[in-house]
């Protein structure tokens, strides 16, 4: 069975853009950080100029986890597709029971 991976970018630039849509939960990013817009910047360029999806996918988790934005549901899925499909794994104690290595 072959993975069709070209719905990588085009899922994380849908996540990236609803995102980019709620400016106000970006300004609770600590002033060490880089702005909100920055960080926007810096995914778009891990995305589509470095085509480094796998730091992307992380970069856009750890935001996700860290901040209150909220993705629509059809947006969900894609975070969730590009997750399986990269098979991203992970070693938190929480998620053992999602570890299938």
């Amino acid at each position: 069975m072959t993975i069709d991976t070209s719905l990588i970018p085009a899922n994380l630039l849908a996540i990236l853009d609803e995102v980019r849509q709620q400016p106000d939960v970006g300004t609770g990013f600590p002033p060490e950080l880089l702005t909100f817009s920055g960080h926007v910047e810096r995914l778009r360029e891990w995305i589509e100029d470095a085509n480094e999806f796998g730091i992307a996918y992380e970069l856009l988790v750890s935001m996700l986890e860290n901040f209150p934005f909220q993705l629509s549901g059809p947006t969900a899925v894609k975070l969730l597709e590009v997750g399986l499909v990269m098979q991203f794994k992970t070693d938190r104690p929480q998620d053992v029971r999602f570890d299938f290595r």
